[in-house]
């Protein structure tokens, strides 16, 4: 009991002098690692940001990475300013990267070999057969993740549409959605059909009709286990450039799950006028200084001349605001596809109303010729961020990847 008691008195001791004289702590040692070493540590093969923009020639790009951990869809643009032949894709992956990324570095590549070989008869023939050859390309590899594509080479008149899976085109005609492709989903009843007679199946699994219970879309490139059942054979048709189109959405289904087709497109023409609304204001500011500087010449003739001109300047731009104020304050100009869309006629007669309107306040003919290409360029930017903002705001969690043409570019 003694000792005890001593050495819980002794401990009791020691604690106190440690506290009375602290002693100093040693630093760690330093440790040394090789260079080789943090040199074999592998880097992502993909650049987690959180969004990604592009702005070319007659196009704008939108890319949003979602929950996962790496963004999986992918993209190419190939737009020359003398218009004999542009390429656009929007490639959607999906168990990986892998099949997408493949896509990106090759389809376009396929599609100009074969039409330069002039090996098919049809444009739409050659298109169907790069694809398919970017699909045994791409299944020699051994990778089992696959890929959705949507793409569209213009080439003079023509727009050549081409779609695998759910990725999806949509134009937009004189301010009407007109869908380009068919999404190719497990639960289409023909593609079921498909399915079924080459002895594959499809069930409903986590809310969704998959193909073997895994894969809800029908068609892609890649996907080896399931390639007896999923092809990599596109849907292609073929439009001539007319006056009355517009503007060409590609999209992932990240914006499509979310977003309907009419929406886009609202948005879009919303979008484009606003801006292009805005941008006059500021040229009608601009004009404004330049006549004040006139306005200071000692001749009175001038001066009265200027006041005159400056004047009818600042009444138009307080007009141009007004309608960029209701235009933005206006809810119901166009129709919501989700709450029931108006009709066409309401629709057309809507846009073409606006733009009356902007020629009646605006009519500075000068200064839209000189603005044009800056207002197309920052609109279609501003509409791409919108439908994704849009998109994500409704609760989509994938990736999203949206690509606007302005095909007025290409009518020249």
């Amino acid at each position: 009991m003694k000792e005890n008691n001593k050495t819980a008195t002794t401990h009791f001791s020691s604690s106190s002098s440690s506290l009375l004289c602290p002693l100093k702590r040693k630093r760690p040692p330093t440790i040394q690692i090789p260079t080789n070493v943090l040199s074999e540590i592998p880097q992502p093969l993909f650049n987690n940001i959180a969004t990604d923009c592009f702005l070319g020639y007659g196009v704008a790009l939108f890319c949003r990475k979602g929950k996962k951990t790496i963004m999986e869809d992918t993209h190419k643009i190939i737009s020359t300013s003398h218009h004999k032949r542009s390429f656009f894709g929007v490639y959607d992956g999906h168990g990986g990267r892998m099949a997408a990324q493949f896509v990106a570095e090759n389809l376009h590549s396929y599609v100009f070999e074969i039409l330069d070989n002039g090996s098919t008869s049809t444009r739409e023939k050659a298109i169907q057969a790069a694809y398919i050859k970017t699909d045994h390309q791409f299944l020699k590899q051994g990778v089992g993740s696959g890929a959705c594509c949507v793409t569209a080479l213009i080439e003079g008149k023509e727009i050549i549409i081409s779609n695998l899976g759910d990725c999806r085109a949509v134009l937009c005609r004189n301010g009407v959605a007109e869908a380009l492709t068919r999404d190719h989903r497990a639960e289409r009843e023909d593609e079921r059909k498909r399915i079924e007679d080459k002895g594959g199946y499809v069930e409903l699994h986590k809310g969704g009709w998959r193909v073997h219970g895994v894969l809800t879309v029908s068609r892609s490139i890649g996907d080896a286990h399931l390639k007896d059942w999923v092809p990599a054979e596109p849907d292609t048709k073929t439009l001539t450039l007319t006056p009355d189109m517009e503007y060409l959405v590609l999209a992932s289904d990240g914006l499509w799950d979310q977003v309907g087709n009419q929406e886009a497109v609202d948005l879009i023409m919303q979008s484009c006028l606003r801006e292009k609304i805005m941008q006059l204001g500021t040229s009608n500011e601009k004009e404004e200084d330049k006549i004040d500087c006139v306005s200071k010449t000692p001749s009175p003739k001038l001066r009265r001349v200027s006041l005159i001109k400056s004047n009818r300047a600042k009444s138009r731009s307080p007009y141009c605001k007004k309608i960029v104020n209701n235009w933005m304050t206006s809810e119901d100009e166009f129709g919501n596809e989700n709450d029931g869309p108006p009709t066409k006629a309401r629709r057309v007669s809507t846009v073409n109303q606006t733009k009356r309107n902007m020629k009646i306040y605006c009519p500075n003919q000068e200064n839209m010729s000189g603005l044009k290409k800056k207002q197309h360029s920052n609109a279609l930017m501003s509409a791409c961020r919108e439908l994704g903002n849009l998109a994500v705001s409704r609760g989509s969690l994938d990736d999203i990847t949206v690509m606007i043409i302005d095909l007025t570019h290409f009518k020249s």
